[in-house]
């Protein structure tokens, strides 16, 4: 796999800089959902209860066929197009999710206007790492060498990441961009911890920010079927590779089984160093 800088960020060669530089101009609809996340931070579980609560609320019959995961990727050996194409012929609405940072985002979103709904969510990120070193090396098993020198040590990741020499960038610059639209009405802010503590009312919360009427048993029912166990042993037996490695453990705190004491003790000053101040908070365990 082959890896280019654009702007300042790492990518992999399946995202292009005609793509990123095709995507700030990118012609949203005003009945797009977007999902916003950072790598290994809940993208896949998102995309699955907000296609359950579409298709429970009726607004949508093939909810595959409205979906776009990581639609800066073009992979042509699953893609015959770029997906920010193939996007564009998917029926409305449109379930649209990216990693990209604020500033590489549709404009349309990083900035938006009319009914367009925004769902960002976060996870910490000392188990997003930890979760993101594994997907990786686990891609290696499946696929063979990804070509990252970090991926050499677990100690290398861990300090590329938290330098932000990693794939899309400084986890911080991330979240902070997309943080700074805590306050618009067209974003809705959840956690993967949230997530993992109290799914019910993170499926009533997306319910209520997509202005659907379900009622409490088919919000039950959509979280019941949506734990992550459930969703692990679902994909596990996929014939997809990447798919089959997107659930390990889903623990909240994974992290002490990783970090140094050193590693922890410098991933906690950058921590305080970027967040004091700014209302964003992460549970840790």
């Amino acid at each position: 796999m082959a890896f280019h800088e654009y702007k300042g960020i790492l990518f992999s060669a399946e995202i292009s800089e005609d793509t990123l530089d095709a995507i700030p101009d990118y012609p949203v609809r005003d009945d797009d959902i977007f999902i916003l996340t950072y790598p290994k931070s809940g993208t896949n579980w998102m995309m699955e209860t907000v296609r359950k609560v579409m298709t429970a609320a009726g607004k949508m019959t093939t909810p595959d066929e409205h979906s776009t995961q990581c639609f800066e990727l073009y992979a042509p050996w699953i893609d015959k197009k770029p997906r920010h194409v193939l996007a564009m012929d998917s029926p409305s609405p449109r379930i649209i999710h990216t990693h990209l940072p604020r500033q590489l985002a549709p404009k349309m979103v990083a900035n938006p206007k009319g009914e367009i709904k925004v769902i960002v969510v976060m996870r910490n990120p000392k188990d997003a790492v930890v979760s993101f070193y594994h997907y990786l090396k686990n891609m290696e098993k499946e696929f063979g060498s990804v070509g990252l020198k970090s991926l050499e040590s677990w100690d290398v990741f861990a300090a590329d990441f938290l330098e932000g020499k990693c794939l899309y960038g400084d986890f911080y610059d991330h979240a902070l961009g997309w943080w700074q639209m805590k306050d618009d009405s067209h974003f809705l802010f959840l956690t993967y911890e949230d997530m993992k503590k109290d799914l019910r009312s993170v499926v009533s919360d997306i319910a209520a920010f997509l202005e659907t009427s379900l009622d409490q048993a088919t919000v039950d029912s959509i979280a019941e079927s949506c734990t992550f166990n459930t969703l692990k042993e679902a994909w596990g037996s996929s014939d997809d590779g990447m798919k089959r490695h997107i659930c390990r453990k889903g623990v909240v705190g994974d992290w002490k089984t990783m970090f140094t004491p050193e590693q922890n003790k410098a991933y906690d000053a950058k921590h305080k160093l970027r967040l004091e101040g700014t209302g964003l908070e992460f549970d840790f365990e």
